[in-house]
């Protein structure tokens, strides 16, 4: 638990106050809210975005509350925490650092395509290897129907037979265990389950390696998020591995609704003819156009924001040091917050935030 801690506590210490400390929850657990996403963006924590979700509201209260007795944290409000000296000199000792901890992890970029790969992954794995035993009789490791299909479909089309198909995912597991993997392999091989073998939980794997089971939980999830990121840049090397991903991956992560206002907004149509056309509110898609703005730079902002507006929010900006929307509007005045967020997602984009 004690991992836990320190990256709550390092989430807090990077919104400094400027958000509700429930805006952590939401992150971690995955809350697929423009809010969300652009506070991932906007305080650099894009890596734990959904990387923890079945943490429950109690859990997480129970968390904050021993953070507060162990003086690691104060407020004046209970909504909005400081990181205390105490708290800092916590996360000093513990040599934690948000840059180099986990580097393969991105659960905004990745965590919705590492869900899918793992489960074609465990059941292909399981379904080859009854395959390659003759064993016909057993339980699938996944229940979903859609997943069913895609393996049954995947071997199918194939054309290969049952010892081929071993042969390559093992060949492509073991060249991509053996190129220097940031996690032991065996925190996720631990995991598959073939037809000698039962995959463990993730309670008995983390048991099995004596670790807890947050630490373990975020290690495997790190060495997915690798082994995705590896698969990736080498297609050509894992065609079997790549093949599970392949349909998954798109050039931006957006959320699938925000793609939909993204091709939309390449022909041409604007936030209103977009509103219509998606019987969705004009809010809505304001809040897609400012997470494509997050996600793509080449996305010009001016149909939305002048120049003097842009330069004002900006400046603003630097002069309070804070990216509170609420206190750059009361200082600019004569502006909105669709304004505001597409300006921050543009600096963002830039680097521009010290």
């Amino acid at each position: 638990m004690q991992l836990l801690y320190l990256i709550i506590l390092d989430c807090l210490h990077k919104i400094n106050g400027e958000r509700t400390h429930f805006s952590i929850y939401h992150l971690l657990h995955g809350k697929k809210s423009a809010q969300t996403i652009q506070d991932a963006h906007f305080f650099r924590l894009e890596k734990w975005f959904q990387t923890y979700p079945f943490f429950t509201r109690d859990a997480y209260n129970k968390v904050i509350q021993q953070l507060l007795q162990n003086e690691d944290l104060a407020t004046d409000d209970g909504q909005h925490f400081l990181v205390t000296d105490k708290g800092m000199l916590f996360l000093r000792q513990k040599e934690f650092n948000n840059e180099h901890l986990f580097p393969f992890l991105n659960g905004l970029k990745n965590q919705d395509i590492t869900i899918l790969f793992w489960k074609r992954l465990n059941l292909l794995t399981q379904v080859i290897s009854n395959l390659m035993n003759h064993t016909r009789a057993y339980y699938p490791v996944q229940r979903d129907p859609e997943l069913h299909r895609w393996v049954k479909q995947y071997i199918v089309n194939s054309g290969r037979k049952r010892e081929q198909l071993g042969e390559m995912l093992y060949a492509e597991l073991y060249k991509l265990f053996s190129a220097n993997p940031p996690e032991k392999p065996e925190l996720l091989v631990l995991r598959l389950t073939g037809a000698k073998q039962i995959g463990k939980t993730i309670e008995q794997a983390a048991s099995y390696v004596h670790l807890d089971t947050v630490e373990y939980w975020y290690r495997y999830l790190h060495l997915l998020h690798f082994m995705i990121e590896a698969i990736g840049r080498n297609s050509s090397q894992f065609p079997f591995l790549y093949s599970l991903i392949k349909d998954a991956r798109q050039m931006l992560p957006l959320t699938k609704s925000a793609l939909h206002t993204f091709q939309l907004l390449k022909e041409g149509k604007t936030i209103n003819e977009i509103a219509r056309i998606r019987q969705l509110k004009m809010s809505t898609i304001e809040d897609h156009i400012t997470e494509i703005a997050l996600n793509d730079e080449t996305l010009s902002i001016r149909p939305y924001v002048d120049e003097a507006t842009e330069e004002k929010i900006k400046q603003t900006v630097k002069e309070i040091g804070s990216k509170r929307l609420k206190s750059i509007k009361e200082k600019v005045g004569e502006v909105t917050y669709f304004q505001i967020r597409l300006v921050l997602a543009r600096q963002v984009k830039q680097h521009r935030f010290t």
